[in-house]
């Protein structure tokens, strides 16, 4: 297989977006500013980002049923949808969380569900598999919800730089949700009123906090901005659950004067740019980690020299 930087543009042909807030449910408690938030994530990717307005879905509440929003997101499983585009797709609304045999199960609940039939909600895998189907080269799931069920990776350590040019060049699926599985995602109380505690520091991010010092914003400095402002906010009991499920790029946010490395004469220079990366603040650990623990350290002490039943590797 050809090696998709030889396909590949150091620059975006064009923005995609798919955003989605609920406040108003037909059989599940209502929420107070998921529509605010879904409302002012869209106001900054069409008025700062340049994300054109007829390219941005943007379902609320009723409009937000199970079929209108798998509709509105397999729409940009298209022919008409270029390798070179950005995908984003925001939710704010309710999730939910389901034991299964290999782990917990991740839910989107969209307006017309009900948790008791889980044919009426939207597994979270079912974006994240069909994002294949989807051409963009780099998609951003966004969720102020809490999160169940998906496997992520960190690519980056601290101390991490990155080419931006480079970045552009390599394939790239992230997530950011606003919780893991076992916490309750704040729907108020956050650093800007009338908006969630994510939400709120997202928006910030987006506006600027998260950028570098060049003025480069990408997903991955954005992940690390919100997931320490938010653990670390007095009003949050919540962690942000970030990073990879395929790839190795990065979905580039703002990258100011872009343009002038893709002139003739600059065309084999690149920008070098520090990751961010967070401060890791401590956890308190569920029973079902606690117990994972301990059985890690257990088959590690039964493979100690000396401890009764171990041996040498």
């Amino acid at each position: 297989m050809r090696d998709l930087r030889f396909l590949l543009k150091t620059h975006y042909t064009n923005s995609r977006a798919l955003i989605i807030g609920i406040d108003r449910y037909e059989k599940v408690s209502p929420l107070s500013y998921a529509v605010s938030d879904a409302s002012e994530v869209r106001s900054i990717l069409v008025g700062e980002l340049e994300f054109p307005e007829e390219n941005v879905a943007y379902l609320t509440d009723a409009e937000a049923t199970r079929s209108n929003i798998l509709k509105a997101y397999l729409r940009f499983a298209r022919d008409d949808i270029d390798v070179d585009e950005r995908l984003l797709v925001f939710f704010a609304g309710h999730g939910h969380t389901k034991s299964g045999s290999r782990g917990e199960i991740g839910y989107l609940v969209p307006f017309d569900a009900d948790t008791k039939d889980l044919a009426t909600l939207i597994r979270w895998d079912e974006l994240t598999r069909n994002s294949e189907l989807i051409r963009s080269k780099h998609v951003l799931f966004i969720m102020d919800a809490c999160y169940g069920g998906l496997a992520l990776t960190r690519h980056l350590q601290p101390g991490s730089v990155r080419f931006v040019k480079d970045m552009m060049l390599r394939h790239s699926r992230q997530v950011l949700t606003a919780g893991k599985a076992d916490e309750v995602v704040a729907d108020a109380g956050g650093p800007i009123p009338n908006h969630s505690v994510f939400t709120g520091h997202l928006i910030e991010g987006l506006r600027g906090n998260a950028a570098t010092p060049e003025g480069i914003i990408t997903a991955s400095g954005l992940m690390a901005y919100v997931y320490g402002k938010v653990s670390g906010d007095r009003n949050s009991n919540q962690t942000p659950h970030y990073g990879y499920f395929e790839g190795d790029g990065d979905f580039i946010i703002r990258a100011p004067n872009l343009a002038e490395l893709e002139t003739p004469e600059n065309k084999d220079l690149d920008r070098l740019i520090a990751v961010p990366y967070p401060e890791e603040h401590p956890s308190v650990e569920s029973s079902q980690e606690k117990i994972r623990h301990i059985k890690m350290l257990l088959a590690s002490d039964l493979n100690r020299p000396g401890f009764p039943g171990g041996h040498f590797d």
